[in-house]
């Protein structure tokens, strides 16, 4: 296996051939909105700039860069810089998320997409992955930036959506669990005793796992050109995949005697094609680190014929063959490989850098047909001194062929919101706010309120008839942790009278929706398109259904209402809370000092045919402080014997006339007497606001 280096050198050769071929002052770090990379006409490369000691050039414009497509000069119509703050380095606390979602404002993160490689990750050492993965959650990711875990066996209940939420991910990561085949050098040593005695000697000896091997090595490969084929649609900005794996272990240099490596190259090129065609970068992660395939040289036993490189020899080989491939496809796309190294803090502070500062540049190509062939690029700078990191080629990828799924085809979503659905990251446009939350419903499943509010300005009304009108196109689509789908659309129309139109344009409007959910991980894609204002917009909302009928004691979310929320004008309402709340739930989480808040939670006592009672507490308290409200309330589980069931509602009120204005945590927390059970709680954060200045 001396020629293993070498096959992955022959593989970045054959690649290249087959693509054919003083810091600056820092200005405010603020993204700049890029649409340009929608339209297929443009081009979209992204480069890294530096002077030589490595510090970033800050203040370049268009007319300092050249791109040289197959060899001819392209105008470069755009040069935006991208200049994000880095996140501060450390573990942070995990702070409760917010219950609410908006698309107001730019996204100004980071886009990043973990991939676990369980299929090249020995088990025993999954362990290191984790701890690799967390902290690279905990320490390196920012709190504007997003992120999804995939695994490389497919398993797509174990991974994540994008989202911002350290929580989930951490927990994507915690599912992981490495599956590589035994080595393919020890599984020969056990083919060479098993038959030394009566074996040909001109016989090669072959990997019994061979198969599987070629197998695993195509699935990853495919799961890494899945990945960059889904960033696709994230335009204006680069998308790193920070790809965890011990690297691939087919020996892919010998393709006489190694049947799937001709096809495991050809995957390889797919990738990285990918990965070009949807401006992302592959940086490597080899969670090994130092360590020398130790497990596998325990379990060395001798050969006798030692010409074979059936010994630790040959578990070296495999190693550098493993790391030879993962640095080819850092290398092709403009990524970084951190392998035979210890010192992640170091790669992964680089990746950060590397997706924080850097231009996203824009021209028109040669040939706009979009026909999936690579064409050389060559990014330059006219700066002496400037180097730059920007990839060596693109190519217009051939729309993919959409095919509408059984659950799509059943419901009357419009074409323009259908198309919508597929996008990673949710849209501006449509001012949207978004809260979710799960009750228990009928037959095991769950009654989720989705309450939806467009921001003033949403809307542009006509008027006829002394009303004023405009029609909102809603799709709520919940996806859950196995990819499934399920719609609910809903057309509201707004016929308003001059007063009711006059609060819609101050306040917004708010709509109340329900859908019915079965226990589990969701991520809800809330789509809504204004017909006559010709906007649409959505929000991604990460949602956890329990099994309210698992455990002794169980809450709902919470739902909060307010007393100028109850201003918003309002469609729908949900059953369960109707005659509860005093006004439809709100998802304002800032509010005055005049304000007065209603919290609602629905508990399940699963035990409450046992006589006992329950202590519920209501507080609200500093981000960093003492407690500055709280409500102790006692239920009998007799009175819920007297409703006929095991769950109550629970309400408390929140005057905010004595709290300063400032950061707040509200918590409701149940406790049962029967027993030493854990409490359950849920929790949500909100601020109140200095009062409005008045004139005069």
């Amino acid at each position: 296996m001396r020629g293993a280096r070498f096959g992955w050198v022959l593989l970045a050769a054959a690649t290249a051939a087959a693509q054919q071929p003083s810091p600056s002052p820092r200005p405010q770090r603020t993204p700049p909105p890029i649409s340009f990379g929608v339209e297929v006409q443009y081009v979209e490369v992204d480069a890294i700039v530096t002077d030589r000691a490595g510090q970033v050039i800050r203040d370049l414009t268009k007319d300092d860069f050249e791109i040289r497509e197959q060899g001819q000069n392209r105008t470069v119509e755009v040069a935006a810089l991208i200049d994000l703050e880095m996140p501060p380095i450390g573990k942070r606390e995990l702070r409760p998320e917010p219950d609410v979602r908006d698309n107001q404002g730019p996204f100004q993160g980071r886009v990043y997409v973990l991939v676990l490689d369980d299929l090249h990750t020995a088990a025993l050492r999954s362990l290191g992955v984790r701890r690799a993965a967390h902290r690279f959650v905990e320490q390196y990711f920012g709190d504007e930036d997003l992120a999804a875990v995939v695994y490389t066996s497919g398993r797509g209940n174990a991974g994540q959506e994008l989202t911002g939420s350290r929580s989930l991910l951490l927990a994507a990561v915690d599912r992981f669990m490495g599956q590589r085949l035994r080595s393919a050098t020890l599984n020969k040593i056990d083919v060479y005793n098993q038959t030394r005695d009566f074996r040909d000697p001109n016989e090669r000896l072959k990997d019994p796992e061979e198969a599987q091997r070629g197998f695993n090595a195509r699935s990853s490969l495919d799961t890494l050109k899945g990945v960059a084929d889904w960033l696709r649609n994230i335009h204006g900005r680069r998308k790193a995949v920070l790809y965890f794996s011990e690297g691939i272990d087919y020996d892919v240099h010998d393709p006489f005697n190694n049947a799937d490596a001709s096809t495991i190259l050809n995957s390889m090129r797919d990738a990285i094609t990918a990965a070009t065609q949807a401006n992302v970068s592959f940086y490597s992660v080899d969670p090994r680190g130092l360590h020398a395939m130790g497990d596998e040289i325990m379990e060395l036993s001798a050969v006798q014929d030692t010409s074979l490189g059936l010994d630790s020899r040959g578990l070296a080989d495999e190693r550098r063959l493993s790391e030879d491939s993962l640095r080819v496809i850092a290398d092709e796309t403009v990524g970084r490989a951190a392998v035979s190294t210890n010192d992640f803090e170091k790669a992964f502070e680089r990746i950060v850098e590397d997706n924080s500062s850097y231009y996203v540049l824009g021209f028109r190509p040669v040939h706009e047909r979009p026909d999936g062939r690579f064409r050389k690029l060559e990014v330059r700078v006219k700066r002496p001194g400037a180097v730059v990191r920007a990839r060596n080629g693109y190519a217009l990828a051939r729309e993919p062929r959409r095919r509408e799924t059984p659950e799509t085809l059943a419901h009357r979503t419009p074409a323009v919101l259908k198309q919508m659905l597929d996008w990673p990251m949710q849209r501006g446009g449509l001012p949207l706010t978004v809260h979710a939350v799960a009750f228990q419903g009928a037959a095991g499943k769950a009654s989720v309120m989705v309450t939806v509010q467009v921001a003033a300005g949403g809307f542009r009304f006509t008027e006829k008839d002394g009303l004023f009108h405009e029609v909102l196109d809603l799709t709520i689509a919940a996806v859950d942790s196995n990819g499934k789908l399920g719609v609910k659309d809903s057309q509201i129309k707004l016929d308003l009278k001059p007063r009711t139109r006059g609060f819609v344009d101050a306040l917004g409007f708010r709509t109340v929706n329900e859908i019915d959910l079965l226990p589990g991980r969701y991520q809800l894609r809330v789509l809504g398109r204004a017909q006559n204002a010709a906007l649409t917009g959505s929000v991604y909302y990460d949602l956890e259904v329990p099994d309210f009928g698992k455990g002794d004691l169980v809450m709902s979310g919470l739902a909060l209402a307010s007393a100028t929320g109850g201003l918003v004008p309002n469609a729908g309402a949900f059953a369960p809370l109707k005659d509860v709340l005093p006004a439809p739930a709100t998802v304002s989480r800032e509010f005055f000092p005049l304000d007065t808040l209603t919290v609602v939670a629905e508990i399940y006592d699963n035990k409450w045919k046992t006589p006992h009672t329950l202590d519920i507490t209501t507080a609200v308290l500093e981000e960093k402080g003492p407690v500055r409200f709280t409500s102790d309330v006692q239920r009998k589980t007799e009175e819920l014997s007297a409703l006929g069931g095991g769950s109550f509602v629970h309400k408390a009120t929140i005057p905010l006339k004595d709290l300063a204005p400032g950061d707040y945590l509200l918590r409701v927390e149940a406790r049962s007497r029967l027993g030493r059970n854990e409490p359950v709680k849920r929790e949500l954060t909100f601020r109140v606001a200095p009062p409005p200045k008045t004139g005069g």
